[in-house]
């Protein structure tokens, strides 16, 4: 009977996780900016566990880490020279995630809004 619960505790955490996979597009605007950045991130996804890579565009993509998903709540950072980006997103709908980005260096820190839609599935 507990093995029983156990595999059906499992198989519940993993449906509860959002599928993500697939490559991203949109933007991220800092607060105060004037100006938004384009986004590219292509995200693979096994159950909770996230890695892919981000940057401004596919020719510069940036190793992602600590990537995770847990229901609609998707987090994960990348480090892009001396700046250290920590991504805080929700699936808005099946093909849209939108939330908060933390950027970080050693003398300067800022937040932005980021708006993806998916472009592609994996």
């Amino acid at each position: 009977m507990k093995t029983i619960i156990s595999v059906v505790v499992l198989l519940a955490a993993s449906a509860l996780a959002g599928d993500v996979a697939g490559t991203w597009t949109g933007t991220f605007k800092a607060s105060g900016g004037d100006h938004t950045v384009p986004q590219v991130v292509i995200l693979k996804q096994d159950g909770n566990k996230l890695t892919g890579s981000a940057g401004p565009q596919v020719q510069e993509q940036y190793p992602i880490e600590n990537g995770k998903v847990d229901g609609d709540h998707v987090t994960f950072e990348l480090t892009s020279g001396e700046w250290r980006f920590s991504y805080d997103l929700r699936l808005a709908a099946k093909d849209e995630m939108k939330g908060d980005l933390a950027l970080k260096s050693i003398n300067n820190s800022r937040t932005a809004t980021v708006s993806l839609k998916r472009t592609k599935r994996d």
